[in-house]
This record gives C-alpha cells, structure tokens and sequence, in this order.
C-alpha cells in the first residue's frame, strides 16, 4: 500500500494550484484574499485540504452572476469560502487616514485597556514604544543568539519600531523603550531597553528585531500565558486534522490574551503574500459585535500554539475579527539574510526562574553605604537588579531603577496636603524637564549627579512610599545626605536658567533634612517646614 497521498491532498500540488489560481480568485469582486487551509462544513473540519477563498460578503449562490461563482474545486482541490477582508496594520494609534484609504472603520479604543505596566526583566507580550514616536505596539517574543543564550533581542514589527512620525530609524541608535519612549541618561526618566538591530516590511514581510542594552535582564516568557517552548514551523498538515482545528493564541498590549484558530496558510492579498490567517474564538455575551483576534496596539504578538510554541508574528486584523501573521519560521530566515545576517532563535526555557542579563554592561558606581544595604536585603536586591534569584552584590554597581509600588497619585496626595509639598510640587511641573535635560545633556550637572550617587538616590527616593520601613541613608560616599543633595542643587542652578534657580532656593528652603529620614518622616517634615512668603 502506497504512503502517496492522492493528488488532491499532496501538499506541493495543492500548494501549485492555489498559486496558479490566486490572481484569478482576487480578480473576482468581492474576493480578498486566497490561502490554504482545510474544508469546512458547517461546524466540522472535514481534514480535506482545500484553497480558502475569503469574500467581504457571503451571497447566495442565486444572487452570484455566473462569472463570479467560486468552483466547488479547482484542479481537483476543493475550495471553502470564508468571510474575510483586507488586512491593515494594527500599531497604536490607528491613522486618522486609514478608513479613506482601506475603507474599513476604526476599532474603537480606549486607554482603559491599554496595558502601560513596565516588565523588568523584559517579558514578551508588553507595550513597546520608539523614542520620540506617539505610536506603540507589543514586543511579541524574547530572541537569543545561538551561540550566546544571554544575547538576547525583541521580536516585533517593522511598522511598530518606524511609525508613521518615524522618518528614518538607524541600526544601533533608534532606541526602543518599555513601555513608552521615555529616555533620560539620569535614569530616573527612562523607559530605554534597546536600539534597532535590523527587520524591513514589504509586501512579504514586516519584522524588526530591538537589540538589548547591555545589562538588561530578559526572560524567555510571554506575560501571562508563560514560558516560550521555542518555535514550530508550520505545515499544511498542522491545520489540516479532521475534527481538530489548530488552536493558538496571542498576548497583546490591548487586548491581552485572545486565542483562535488557524484557518488559512499561505494567504495573499492584492497587497500582502504569505500570511497567515487567524479567525478569532467566539466571546461569550459579544452578540453582533464583532470579535478581534487582534486590533490597534496588538502588532508584534508572537503566535504561539497549545505548547506553547512561537508559530507566527502578528501584523494585522481585518474587518470582520481575523488576524493576520507572518510564520515564525520565515520571519527569522528573512533576519538571517541580507542585509541584516542576524541569526536569532526564538528564546525558550523550562524555567520559570531563570534570567538572562544581555553581555556588555556597563553599570553607574553607586555608594558604598546604599551597596551594603542592598547586599543585606533581598527586596532591596530584586529592586537594583530586578530579579529575585540573584546572590548578594559583591560590589557596589547597580543598573535597573524601579517604580514604587505606591500608586503615584497616593504620593501626589500627601505632598499636596502641605504649602511645602505643593511647592516641590509646583517645581517639578514648571521646571521638571529642563531639569531632566540638564541630568541628561550637561557634561558637569551629570558628573555632580553620578558622583554625588544621584541615580542610586533617586532609586531609594521611588521606592520609600512603598515600605514605612525602609529609609534613607545618613551619608552618600562618606559625605552627609545633604550636602550631596546641596551640590546637586548647585549645579542645576548655575547651569540652568534663572527662573530654576529661583525656584530650586525657594525648594531648598522647605525641603527637611533627608537623612535617615523615612517615607513618613519626609511627609511630617514637609508639613513642618516654613513656607516662604507668597507660597500658598
């Protein structure tokens, strides 16, 4: 008995009929776009491979002119019609222009499920934004280097690292932050995890790869659905068991966690060639609406299948709820070629604690005093190194700043309960970013700042609110707290305009003795302290 499938299953024979019959198909009204995948009947996937040909609209094969009819088969391969429509990229925000030019309405958003949280170590599935640019999308999946497990790179899409506002992005200098643009050298401000290492989009691809800082810590997970199993190249025989649909899901920075099924490979378009096509899973209570696998803020999700396994790139959702990727498997080929030869694979681990740290830090000397501390307290360890599974620091280095875990409104709230805390407040608002530009652009205001251990003591300052205990040091690299913080002062104001000089006095003024003080001392002090004349 012969192992020969019959023609009209054989893979390159039905893969050569439905490239011979695509621009036929799409030439017919209504079609957009042709691939491969299994027949189905009603609710039942038959296992029959089949040429899938998505219509904007289902008619009745009456109201059909004869010309326009899809056959049952094509060369002995049969065909399924399905509903689809033209896909469009999903980078966040959507252009104003889109429905003009594809004449498909927006998805409604709104900021309420955007998820804006900061991963460190970097996780895939999160929000990641190009410095200078209004426009985000999601950081699919962690790439490695083979012969280097702790090289690591995020996967995503061209059109999310080069946004409509982005003219030109530059390998090793576009820089890529998490979860927004921010970049500040002070490292208070700054969101950066990584710079443009290579990718293109055309009408056959749509990837980018953003090389990590050195010393940023990454994990091999995607944010809630877990540890990446590697890749799987797809085949027409993955999606082609009977009574099995092949089921797969995405983590998004809109839309979170979505899962569907794969329902075509190899799909074209009259614009796009070789995606594939994704129909979204039914939500319960969605009635008429329709169902987005993917929208606006989504573009860069890995694919992953039931194991977990990275099978695609998400690019683009069409009108009717479908979603559109690239395979895994021709995603890093492109990569691996010219121009770019970067030669990655998809990061993977049984481990749900293990870290890698991207070779090359350099890292900023902090003070000896803040070193003992965080080399005798673990939580303070997660904080400077954002990982929990590391051993006590051996020296005083440290490269990771993390939020509070107080809300920053709590905090806006007892600063606000004082004439002191408002006028700290008012400073910030009116001359925070000159500041910031002055941390970051000024050769003597940043070498006061990293001598005068600013970084680290800002690192501590983010973190008070969040344990009454914790409190800061009585001296920074055996000088009082205050005079360190006195010479900061000083040089912002010499090098910055006089209005920020008079406003860093009028500060200084009210601001308490800082050392050893607590989240809650610093709190009453501010209360405390004597307003000068006119502040309110």
């Amino acid at each position: 008995m012969s192992d020969t499938p019959p023609p009209e299953r054989d893979p390159e024979t039905v893969t050569r009929v439905k490239r011979d019959a695509t621009q036929r198909l799409l030439a017919i009204p209504d079609v957009v776009a042709v691939g491969i995948g299994q027949k189905v009947i009603g609710d039942r996937h038959t296992g029959e491979p089949a040429i899938k040909v998505f219509v904007r609209n289902k008619r009745p094969l009456s109201e059909i002119p004869q010309d326009e009819v899809i056959p049952p088969s094509i060369d002995g391969v049969l065909t399924d019609v399905e509903l689809g429509g033209d896909p469009v990229p999903i980078a966040d925000p959507a252009p104003v222009d889109r429905p003009g030019v594809f004449g498909i309405p927006l998805v409604p958003t709104d900021d309420s499920t955007l998820d804006n949280k900061e991963y460190r170590p970097v996780d895939g599935g999160a929000r990641i934004t190009t410095v200078d640019s209004r426009y985000s999308g999601t950081g699919g999946c962690l790439v490695w280097e083979p012969g280097n497990h702790d090289a690591g790179y995020v996967l995503t899409c061209m059109h999310v690292v080069q946004g409509p506002d982005v003219t030109t992005v530059t390998k090793g200098t576009t820089k890529v932050g998490q979860p927004s643009g921010n970049d500040s050298s002070s490292k208070c401000c700054n969101d950066v995890i990584g710079t443009f290492a290579g990718g293109g989009i055309s009408d056959v691809r749509d990837e980018a790869l953003v090389k990590l800082s050195p010393g940023m810590k990454w994990r091999a997970q995607i944010t809630e659905i877990g540890l990446v199993a590697g890749s799987h190249p797809l085949t027409q025989a993955d999606i082609q068991v009977a009574g099995h649909p092949y089921k797969v899901a995405k983590r998004g920075m809109r839309t979170r966690v979505t899962g569907g099924i794969i329902t075509a490979l190899d799909t074209t378009t009259a614009e796009v060639d070789n995606l594939i096509t994704i129909k979204p899973n039914a939500a319960t209570g969605s009635g008429t609406n329709t169902v987005y696998f993917a929208i606006e803020g989504d573009s860069g999700s890995a694919l992953v299948n039931e194991s977990n396994e990275v099978v695609g790139l998400i690019t683009s959702r069409d009108d009717v709820g479908n979603g559109y990727a690239y395979s895994i498997t021709r995603v890093l080929a492109r990569l691996a070629g010219p121009p770019d030869n970067l030669t990655v694979e998809v990061a993977h681990t049984t481990d749900a604690n293990e870290v890698h740290t991207m070779p090359g830090g350099t890292f900023t000397e902090v003070p000896e005093e803040i070193a003992e501390r965080v080399a005798a307290d673990p939580d303070e360890q997660r904080a400077f190194t954002g990982t929990g599974n590391r051993a006590p620091l051996a020296a005083p280095w440290f490269s990771d700043i993390v939020p509070a875990p107080r809300t920053v409104a709590a905090v806006l709230d007892d600063l606000g309960g004082s004439a002191a805390g408002r006028l700290l407040l008012d400073l910030w608002e009116e001359h925070g970013t000159e500041a910031r530009a002055l941390i970051d652009r000024n050769r003597r205001v940043l070498l006061v700042w990293h001598r005068g251990g600013g970084a680290a003591l800002m690192q501590l300052m983010l973190r008070l609110p969040g344990d009454p205990r914790r409190s800061l040091p009585e001296t920074l690299n055996g000088r009082p707290l205050m005079e360190c913080v006195d010479g900061l002062m000083t040089a912002l104001a010499r090098a910055g305009s006089p209005e920020l000089g008079v406003a860093l006095a009028r500060a200084r003024a009210v601001l308490p003795d800082l050392s050893g003080q607590t989240y809650a001392g610093l709190v009453a002090g501010l209360a405390e302290a004597a307003v000068p004349e006119g502040v309110s």
